[in-house]
């Protein structure tokens, strides 16, 4: 289970990344948007996650961090601008 509980959290990482990566190539992007998603996702995990199941565990996980390295990379590249 642990093989595809990484699997199943790296793919959902990438494909989030991989899409704040497209969004914030718009004109009209927003961090201060994506920090409040952010923001949703830490409220979401803190709830009681008993009858999430590991799935779906996975995926937040991995969703969280990707938000987590987007902000943190987004903020370091554009702090010298």
């Amino acid at each position: 289970m642990t093989n595809l509980y990484e699997k199943i959290s790296d793919d959902a990482y990438e494909g989030i990344l991989r899409s704040l990566k497209i969004r914030s190539e718009n004109t009209d992007f927003s961090l201060e948007h994506v920090k409040g998603e952010l923001e949703s996702l830490y409220k979401y995990e803190g709830l009681d996650g008993e009858g999430r199941g590991d799935v779906l565990q996975a995926r937040l996980e991995g969703s969280i961090l990707a938000f987590e390295v987007f902000i943190s990379s987004f903020e370091k590249n554009n702090s010298a601008s």
